[in-house]
């Protein structure tokens, strides 16, 4: 039969209606202000009613709460500081930083200070802290039922525990029913500083205005006598402390100085004199053995060049190294008497008794010389030994004044040591004897706080604040309306405007068809007799614009003349939209014909007001012939073929090769073939009609049919091979879609919509 789509754009739709569905999950259209406005109009009902109803409720909340209120007491923090003794305050007063104000605040709100206000005032036995009382009081008043109370857990716990139920446990009833009443009391009470100032005020709320200001100042003062108390107790303990410091500081004492005095009878010297004189003699000493040992070094480096040269040269060597005048002299002599004995040999020769004269007058002067050379020798080994003696001798002394003085500088320091340790003993010995004076002298009893101001009975309640709580009830109801809105924006499962139809289906929008009230149809009257009865209407020129979407569509693609109606499920006025479309299309002097293809639930034949005794179904069945089956609409004029009898198998039968025979039969004789279709989705109908309609019109009613139904139907429609032409929004509510942004809405009310005559 004909089809207008050939493989190849059969391929490209299904892939843009695949990649849609990838895409559309992807992105989300950006909501403007004029977005944003347009759902608060459609929804303003749902808004109005939730900040309504909310600020209601939150108006009588208000109103049935029990009034509270708050008194205040002021209390100036002392920073002067007494002190009882340097090294420690045993007693001292309150600096006046934040870390101190921030201790006497918790000192305030303390657990012990609280339990005494409560036991002095009977506030255990008010109802308004004690529950029991409270329900004793009010033994009728509604109580909110506790989870575990409820008899389905109460039937649970029966089943799941089997021992004998737990006997409760009284002192453990009291402890839990007093820790509930200072709880309670807690609640109530709070302590703040003002600004940097030392002043910290104290706020006890209460139903009871009297009792809010006596407890303010019942806790004021039990702070002053709670601090006296135990300026008291420290008073005694460091009396206590101190006797008992002073006792061992003055035996301390006392063991020093005989230490000092025992170290300095060991020592037998005074401090200070022997020391000092063993350290002069040491400095003495050492300058001595410098130059002794000087000295020795000389002599026994001149000894050693002596004798070096007497072991090389002989005896007379030593007058190279040591001068001496009478050697000189001697030399002298000898170097004369040589000269002239030189002389005579060579005139007397020796046998002379002048030149044996001369030899033994130059002997005696060489004895002489050596004489006085062995002289200078033995002087000179002994001036080394003594030299030497000497140096050992200091070096000697010299150790034993050292150790004498390292001794001594040892005894020194242990002793001053010791001396440093009874002063330092007895300097806080003093001091604590003082300080015991001082403690046991002045009174120091006295607050580091006392009372700025008393709280007076407060006129006014500070609970509930009515104005500000109407006002965050009604914040709260915008909040909650707002969020409502918005969740049932996102609940709205239909389509709305066409935008949406081209956006989520990716196929072209052939128009929307607006809801024809049933108060505007005469009596008797449907929608087609609406659209020929008031053909400048609104309805009748939306079906005309389909109409005309047809024809373009039909001149565009050059597809056929065979256009089917059909819907994703039943009740989307799929079929009255149809006669309409019809009716319109007669009136416009074009041929055309409707047949009822919907042989499980036909419509056509009512819409229309025709009878289906015999139609299609029987034509296909071979009962009749064509001709019996042709009706023709008396308003109009136009062709019809209802569905006929009901048959147990419309899928065969719509499957009946006579069918696609009678289409090619009818195509030339009328402009335009119309085909109402059964839904999609709940039978396969349609997906065998899809195969030999030229064009396929999927109806959606607006706000109404889910868009995954509407997908899944189209999905259905291209897989079957059919050539969708577009979609059409059937039973649009004008005035609400307006507010949905739909522009063709806007032409059918309001200003632009009186241009039509409904």
């Amino acid at each position: 039969m004909n089809k207008l789509l050939t493989p190849d754009r059969q391929e490209i739709e299904r892939h843009d209606w695949t990649t849609h569905e990838e895409g559309s999950s992807r992105s989300a259209p950006t909501l403007g202000l004029g977005d944003l406005l347009m759902v608060l109009s459609r929804r303003k009902y749902l808004l109005l009613g939730t900040i309504g109803i909310v600020t209601l409720l939150g108006i009588i909340n208000v109103y049935m709460m029990t009034p509270l209120f708050t008194a205040n007491t002021s209390v100036m923090v002392d920073p002067r500081e007494q002190r009882v003794i340097n090294i420690e305050s045993l007693v001292a007063g309150v600096p006046a930083d934040q870390s101190t104000m921030e201790s006497e605040i918790e000192v305030l709100k303390s657990d012990e200070l609280a339990t005494r206000v409560i036991k002095q005032l009977g506030i255990d036995r008010l109802a308004e802290f004690n529950p029991q009382v409270a329900a004793e009081q009010n033994p009728d008043a509604f109580k909110m039922p506790s989870l575990r109370d409820l008899p389905p857990v109460q039937w649970l716990k029966s089943l799941i525990v089997t021992e004998e139920p737990v006997v409760p446990d009284p002192a453990a009833e009291e402890a839990r029913l007093q820790t509930t009443i200072l709880t309670t009391f807690l609640s109530r009470l709070s302590v703040v500083s003002v600004g940097r100032s030392r002043v910290l005020t104290i706020n006890f709320t209460s139903q009871d205005p009297a009792l809010a200001a006596t407890v303010a100042n019942t806790i004021a003062n039990l702070y002053i006598t709670q601090q006296l108390e135990q300026k008291f107790d420290a008073r005694q303990k460091a009396n206590t402390w101190l006797g008992e410091r002073l006792t061992r500081l003055r035996e301390e004492v006392e063991t020093a100085e005989r230490a000092v005095e025992t170290a300095r009878a060991a020592t037998g010297v005074v401090q200070g004199r022997d020391a000092g004189l063993v350290n002069e003699q040491l400095t003495q000493l050492n300058t001595q053995l410098v130059m002794a040992r000087a000295e020795n070094n000389t002599v026994q480096a001149q000894l050693r060049s002596v004798e070096n040269a007497v072991q090389a040269r002989g005896a007379r060597a030593v007058f190279d190294v040591v001068d001496s005048t009478l050697v000189n002299g001697l030399r002298a002599q000898e170097a004369t008497l040589r000269q002239r004995e030189a002389e005579l040999l060579n005139n007397l020769g020796p046998r002379h008794p002048q030149v044996v004269d001369l030899k033994s007058q130059i002997s005696s002067i060489a004895g002489e010389i050596n004489n006085e050379a062995n002289n200078r020798l033995r002087a000179l080994r002994n001036q080394a030994a003594v030299t030497q003696q000497r140096v050992t001798s200091l070096e000697q002394s010299m150790g034993r004044l050292e150790t004498e003085a390292t001794r001594l500088n040892q005894s020194d320091v242990e002793i001053r040591a010791l001396q440093r340790e009874a002063e330092a003993n007895r300097a806080l010995f003093e001091n604590f004897l003082a300080r015991s004076k001082e403690t046991q002298s002045v009174d120091l009893e006295q607050p580091n706080a006392w009372i700025v101001s008393t709280a007076n009975a407060p006129l006014a309640p500070s609970y509930p604040q009515k104005t500000l709580l109407i006002a965050v009830a009604l914040v709260m109801a915008i909040g909650l309306g707002l969020v409502l809105v918005f969740l049932a924006e996102q609940l709205e499962r239909g389509m709305q405007t066409q935008e949406d139809i081209e956006r989520m289906l990716r196929l072209p929008s052939l128009g929307m068809v607006p809801l024809v009230r049933s108060g505007r149809l005469s009596r008797n009257k449907s929608p087609q007799d609406y659209a020929l009865d008031k053909p400048a209407s609104a309805y009748s020129q939306a079906v005309k614009s389909l109409f005309t979407s047809l024809i373009i569509a039909h001149q565009r693609k050059g597809s056929g003349n065979i256009i089917m109606l059909t819907s994703a499920v039943p009740g989307e006025g799929k079929s009255s939209l149809a006669a309409t479309l019809a009716r319109v299309i007669a009136i416009a002097g074009r041929r055309v014909l409707i047949i009822d293809c919907d042989l499980r639930r036909p419509n056509i034949h009512k819409v229309l007001n025709l009878p289906n005794q015999r139609g299609l179904a029987d034509f296909l069945n071979g009962d009749v012939t064509l001709p019996d089956v042709m009706r023709t609409d008396a308003r109009t004029g136009a062709d019809v073929i209802t569905a006929g009898s009901p048959t147990d198998y419309p899928e065969e039968t719509i499957r009946n090769p006579l069918f696609d025979q009678m289409l090619f039969n009818l195509r030339p004789q009328y402009d335009m073939i119309l085909l109402d279709a059964p839904p999609v989705l709940p039978v396969s109908d349609t997906r065998i009609l899809a195969e030999k309609a030229s064009q396929t019109v999927v109806v959606v009613k607006w706000r109404k049919t889910p868009r995954k139904l509407v997908q899944l139907a189209i999905r259905q429609l291209l897989d079957a091979g059919a050539n969708i032409a577009g979609v059409t929004l059937n039973q649009v509510d004008t005035n609400k879609a307006a507010r949905y942004g739909s522009g063709e809405a806007e032409y059918y009310m309001g200003r632009r919509g009186s241009y039509f005559k409904n």
